[in-house]
């Protein structure tokens, strides 16, 4: 589940990179530091970046995007972009997500949805209390669909964590999903839960409405 961050300057110029970026980029620290980010942005998504960078300038709101990085070897590689820029003095952070296994990433609007959606629910359970607010079935869905997003791996574990729902709970609801052929999971719950291409294409339906999960309870 790779997992990338980087420091830049206003204006897209390189200052810190992790372990992460290096690898998304295939280059080493003394070729990243000092780099522009149009020295690694895929030509065809050029224009997307500096719409951003500008939004950035204008404003000091977090920006998501999904862009291809052009990497040493002449291949690139498509990532779910998060910028936030901070002040004092003025630095964007980024956080990037990828998929290592070459499984292609769903569109960045839907990965907004459901970050919308999720923050939607945090804001729920603040104003009405857990009990109340929550929605098992579409809760689960969204933690599941935005691993995929940011290629990442989770299991009942994190499920429950981001959910806060208790472990039996969200297996019954698990294994109510892998019964619907939407999901499907490795040999332990613990090890991986995902979409079937059924259920990614069902979830991206419901997230490209643009409304709220219904719960069947």
């Amino acid at each position: 589940m790779p997992t990338a961050h980087c420091v830049s300057t206003i204006d897209g110029f390189i200052l810190e990179a992790d372990a992460g970026f290096l690898e998304l980029l295939g280059r080493r620290e003394d070729e990243v530091i000092g780099m522009s980010y149009k020295d690694f942005t895929h030509p065809d998504d050029m224009g997307r970046s500096e719409a951003m960078l500008t939004s950035l300038i204008k404003r000091a709101a977090p920006v998501r995007l999904q862009k291809r990085y052009a990497r040493s070897d002449g291949t690139s590689v498509t990532a779910n972009i998060y910028v936030t820029r901070f002040d004092n003095p003025d630095r964007l952070v980024s956080t990037l997500f990828w998929n290592e296994d070459g499984r292609e990433l769903p569109p960045a609007r839907l990965w907004e949805m459901a970050l919308r959606a999720r923050r939607l629910r945090q804001v729920r359970q603040q104003e009405f209390g857990s009990d109340v607010a929550m929605s098992p079935l579409g809760d689960i869905l969204n933690c599941v669909y935005l691993s995929e997003a940011e290629g990442r791996v989770v299991g009942i574990s994190d499920i429950t964590a981001e959910t806060k729902l208790s472990s039996q709970v969200a297996m019954r609801w698990i294994g109510y999903l892998v019964g619907q052929g939407v999901m499907e999971t490795g040999s332990s719950l613990d090890e991986n839960v995902q979409f079937t291409q059924l259920g990614l294409e069902k979830m991206e339906r419901v997230l490209a409405s643009g409304y709220e999960i219904p719960t069947s309870d």
